[in-house]
C-alpha cells in the first residue's frame, strides 16, 4: 500500500463502519406512558423492546420531544442502566424523565430513534432496518379545580406476542386507565417520524391476501384478532388508545407492537 493510497482507504474503512452504525438493527416495540406529577409538570416513561444482540445500536438515553418547543435526554433506569434481557434475542428498556410545561393545554409528547429492526415482512421489506422508530403519545393538561389531574393509560400486557401460521390469533394490549377514562382502540399505520408513517407499510392482512387472512380490531375491548397468518417472520402494528373524558378526547397513546408469527 502507498502512503497516497492509505487515506482514500481509511476513508472506505470509516465509510463502511459509519453505514453499519447508522442501519444498526435495533428497535421492536414500545410506547410513552405519561403522569401527572404537578399542575403542569409531567412524568414521561418510554418503554422500548429491542433486539438484544444488536449491542452497537444499544441506547442508554433517549431524547425526547415534549411538544411544546422543548426537548431533553432521559436515561435508561432499568436493570441498573443496563435494560433487562427477556429472552427471545428482546431486551426490554424505560427511560424517565420529567418536564414543566408553560400552560395548560394539549401537547405530543414522542421520541424518535434509529432503527427498526431487519427483515419486518410489512414494514418497507425488506429494508425495514433502515426505517426509524417513532412512537408518541398526547396529553391534556385539565383544569385541576374542576376535571381532576390526568394520566395516560398503563398497558399491562407487553407489546411482543407469538402466533403461528394458520392459526387463529388474538392480542390485547389489556389497557387501565387510572383516572377511570372511557377508552377506545383503532389500528393505525407506525410512523417513522412526526408526521410520516413507515414507507411501503402493508397489514398484516396484507401479505398472502385471501379469504384466509382477515384482521380486525375491536374499539370497544381492544381485541387484535389475525385469522389466520399465512407466512412465517416479524410484523409490526401499530394500536392507538383514545382516552375520554365526559365525552370530549383527552389523551391518545400509540403503542407500535410485534408480532412473531
Amino acid at each position: 500500500m502507498t502512503i497516497k493510497s492509505f487515506p482514500i482507504f481509511s476513508f472506505i474503512l470509516l465509510f463502511l463502519w459509519m453505514t453499519s452504525e447508522l442501519y444498526a438493527t435495533h428497535n421492536r416495540a414500545g410506547e410513552i406512558r405519561l403522569e401527572q406529577i404537578g399542575e403542569l409538570r409531567l412524568r414521561a416513561t418510554i418503554i422500548t423492546y429491542t433486539k438484544a444482540s444488536s449491542v452497537d445500536a444499544d441506547r442508554d438515553s433517549l431524547r425526547i420531544n415534549w411538544g411544546d418547543g422543548n426537548n431533553s435526554i432521559v436515561g435508561r433506569v432499568n436493570g441498573g442502566g443496563q435494560g433487562e434481557i427477556i429472552g427471545n434475542d428482546i431486551k426490554m428498556n424505560i427511560y424517565i424523565g420529567e418536564h414543566t410545561f408553560p400552560g395548560r393545554g394539549t401537547y405530543t409528547i414522542s421520541m424518535m430513534d434509529p432503527n427498526r429492526i431487519a427483515g419486518i415482512r410489512n414494514v418497507n421489506f425488506p429494508n425495514s432496518v433502515i426505517v426509524p422508530f417513532y412512537l408518541e403519545s398526547s396529553f391534556t393538561f385539565l383544569n385541576p379545580q374542576f376535571q381532576g389531574f390526568n394520566n395516560s393509560v398503563i398497558l399491562l400486557n407487553p407489546p411482543l406476542d407469538f402466533a403461528c401460521v394458520g392459526r387463529r390469533f388474538i392480542h390485547n394490549p389489556n389497557a387501565y386507565d387510572p383516572d377511570g377514562d372511557s377508552l377506545s382502540y383503532e389500528l393505525v399505520v407506525p410512523m417513522e417520524t412526526d408526521g410520516e408513517p413507515v414507507p411501503r407499510y402493508e397489514f398484516p392482512d396484507q401479505v398472502v391476501p385471501g379469504p384466509e387472512n382477515n384482521i380486525s380490531l375491536d374499539p370497544i375491548t381492544g381485541d387484535f384478532v389475525w385469522d389466520s397468518p399465512q407466512l412465517a417472520g416479524e410484523y409490526n402494528i401499530a394500536i392507538r388508545i383514545n382516552e375520554y373524558r365526559n365525552g370530549n378526547l383527552i389523551n391518545y397513546t400509540i403503542r407500535d407492537m410485534q408480532i412473531n408469527v
